[in-house]
């Protein structure tokens, strides 16, 4: 804006004049700002109705489906044991419930350290020694991860929970109590871990750190009892199995009946010598007789050098055999498979490598080590493939063989009393379980405590007796069904009455939005009042407004047909307005409820709704389906893009868009032209001050002429 310097000489104050000579131009142009000012606030008025009138549309639209009334309820006869909830597929009646087991987490609470150890403590400081040979560790879960960990005498408490945790499972150091706590990373069978020992200073390390768990213990404590196939005895001259001793003394009756030399044979002769010694006749012998001398011989045999390296070579020759056929049917799985010949190649090379494995653990000792090395050792190829192929195809031979051979070993040394088992600093391991529940004769189960059946979800949260049952109960939730009616004549109680008090709003006739030489001289709470009691009043008699209320109320008053009965909210479930005498100053359109509790115009009288729902739920929700599949529609077709308003709007809001545009052009029409006559006058004043100065000037010189 130019700095225009006037009235030096005339003395007139130019700019006065000046901005009253365009006054009548700058009116026009304020009335333009006004009236687009007043335009906006509309505008927003409209948009924030609009979001309410959309919300109560898309309520109605959902309200039209039957699954949207689907409310149960359930109760159990024992809720400290189970808690039920139904969904909507739940079925009514009564059904029965036994808690067998609940879920449980894998855990583990090691052993108790010293009271100096810290999570920077160094495994040397624990006596952790490591050299060469590597103190190592297995940790195996149950979705497929199988992690070798080694531990060096310079790692710390930390860097040893780092590693478990990579491991697959979640482990922490208690500085407090001197603790490691490991468990799984999910509760249940899925999140099953087990740390085990690979080799004697893995298992010196383990035991240092107090992981070497109670149940681990008894599994390798019972290898040879539970798994007495596995490990070969010496009584005498003769290594054996229990089965193998079986073997022996078949020969020895063989030899017997047949009257051979039972000595020539230095095993068939110890075991025969057994026998005979207690006064047995062999050539009578039963095989329920033999199987029972088998087994008593086997338990009176130890665990010598002999039997161990027998019993190694047998696991080593099982493991080549089974390990290498693995091997040859992973190769034929990761076969190229781009063209149909290679697919067809890949699939008979499947076959052939899956049928050797199959022959070769039809031999029963190469089973028998299979078995026993997967229930052991094996990582299940994931959660969802429950097969060990993949753990065979990615070990070592040797190195599975000291592996498993060194638990075999840890066994006898066991047994031998070689190892003092007071002396380890075992920790506790609750193994992980699922959830099982049986609900009508049909057990369930779930890795958390939670167990949802056709609809209806059981929290259990404690085993029922052996001949203990629970009931469970399912029916419609009338309460539920009521709240959702009355949730919705909420909604459309609070849309409508806003409504009306916008439309019925008092007159601001004489009010307009405020220039910023008016604001100025009033308070901002004089400013605030002013501005409210226009925005208030700017929807006032307005036809688009009148229309949608219009709408929104003949649907609600409409009958509707329901197995062959004409129905209204008023007269059939005495939901009604209260009319304009009885109601509130602007809520003559909204709905109440008779013989509801929290309405003090109607709690007093007959609760016809609640009646219905008890009576005839069915009914009652087509009716509603109805009504609301009405009241949608006809808001839909208020709702439909035209020429003036978007879809999904109830106002003209493309029309109002297009009249702001208008009042931007008048507005700038204006301010020009208020800018062009400014110039033109203050053109005009310059002159009429150069012509007084030159005026004056040449006064002056008469007058000094003249002796002035």
């Amino acid at each position: 804006m130019p700095i225009r310097i006037s009235g030096l000489t005339s003395g007139l104050d130019t700019e006065s004049i000046v901005g009253a000579l365009v006054s009548a131009y700058s009116f026009k142009k304020e009335k333009y700002v006004k009236a687009q000012t007043k335009l906006s606030w509309k505008q927003d008025a409209w948009k924030e109705l609009n979001t309410k009138v959309y919300s109560l549309y898309t309520s109605v639209g959902n309200m039209r489906y039957g699954s949207s009334y689907v409310t149960k309820k359930a109760q159990s006869s024992d809720s400290t044991k189970a808690k039920v909830t139904a969904g909507g597929t739940a079925i009514n009646g009564t059904q029965s419930l036994k808690i067998k087991q609940l879920a449980k987490t894998a855990y583990i609470t090691g052993g108790q350290l010293g009271d100096s150890v810290e999570a920077d403590t160094t495994l040397a400081s624990l006596g952790i020694v490591t050299g060469d040979e590597k103190a190592s560790f297995q940790v195996r879960t149950s979705t497929g991860g199988n992690t070798k960990i080694d531990l060096e005498s310079t790692m710390t408490i930390n860097q040893v929970i780092s590693k478990l945790n990579d491991a697959g499972v979640q482990a922490n150091f208690d500085a407090k109590n001197h603790r490691i706590f490991v468990s799984g990373k999910s509760s249940g069978e899925a999140g099953e871990f087990a740390i085990q020992a690979t080799n004697s200073l893995g298992f010196d390390g383990l035991s240092k750190l107090g992981l070497i768990t109670d149940s681990e213990l008894n599994s390798i404590k019972t290898t040879n009892t539970d798994g007495a196939e596995l490990v070969k005895k010496q009584y005498g001259a003769a290594v054996a199995t229990a089965s193998g001793f079986e073997d022996l003394i078949k020969s020895a009756k063989q030899i017997a009946v047949e009257g051979g030399d039972l000595e020539s044979d230095p095993p068939i002769r110890d075991v025969a010598k057994y026998l005979t010694d207690q006064g047995v006749d062999l050539t009578t012998l039963t095989d329920e007789q033999i199987t029972s001398y088998a087994k008593e011989i086997y338990g009176k045999a130890t665990l010598t050098d002999a039997a161990a390296q027998a019993t190694k070579d047998e696991l080593i020759k099982s493991i080549n055999a089974v390990r290498d056929k693995y091997v040859a049917l992973a190769k034929a799985k990761a076969m190229p498979e781009e063209t149909a010949a290679q697919q067809t190649a890949k699939a008979a090379a499947i076959q052939a490598a899956q049928a050797e494995v199959d022959t070769v653990l039809e031999d029963p000792t190469n089973k028998k080590w299979a078995d026993y090395i997967e229930k052991t050792f094996g990582s299940k190829n994931s959660e969802t493939d429950q097969t060990y192929t993949n753990f065979w195809s990615q070990t070592d031979n040797l190195q599975l063989a000291d592996n498993v051979y060194y638990r075999i070993d840890l066994a006898r040394k066991i047994e031998n009393g070689d190892i003092d088992l007071k002396k380890i600093n075992s920790g506790t391991k609750i193994d992980g379980q699922d959830a099982e529940i049986e609900l009508n004769g049909v057990t369930y189960t779930s890795n958390t405590n939670s167990v949802t059946v056709n609809g209806l979800t059981v929290e259990a949260l404690a085993e029922t007796g052996e001949n203990e049952t629970i009931s469970i109960t399912v029916s419609n939730d009338v309460d539920a069904l009521y709240d959702k009616i009355k949730d919705f004549l909420s909604q459309y109680n609070s849309l409508i009455n806003e409504m009306q008090k916008l439309y019925n709003a008092d007159s601001a006739k004489d009010y307009e939005p405020l220039t910023d030489d008016e604001k100025a001289e009033m308070s901002e709470s004089e400013i605030e009042k002013w501005e409210k009691k226009i925005k208030d009043s700017l929807l006032r008699r307005d036809t688009s407004l009148s229309g949608i209320i219009s709408t929104m109320t003949m649907a609600m008053m409409k009958s509707y047909t329901v197995n062959g009965k004409e129905m209204t909210l008023s007269g059939t479930f005495g939901i009604h307005t209260l009319g304009s005498l009885n109601a509130e100053k602007n809520e003559g359109y909204a709905y109440h409820i008779d013989g509801d509790s929290e309405d003090a115009k109607t709690s007093g009288k007959k609760d016809k709704l609640r009646e219905a729902l008890n009576d005839d739920p069915d009914t009652v929700i087509e009716f509603m389906r109805s009504l609301a599949t009405g009241l949608y529609n006809d808001l839909d077709a208020k709702m439909k893009s035209t020429s003036v308003k978007s879809i999904y709007t109830v106002y003209n809001d493309k029309e109002m868009a297009s009249e702001y545009s208008n009042y931007s052009k008048l507005i700038k029409t204006w301010a020009d032209r208020v800018t062009d006559m400014e110039d033109s006058y203050y053109k005009k004043f310059s002159k009429m001050e150069s012509a007084l100065a030159k005026l004056q000037s040449n006064s002056s010189s008469l007058t000094s002429m003249l002796g002035g």
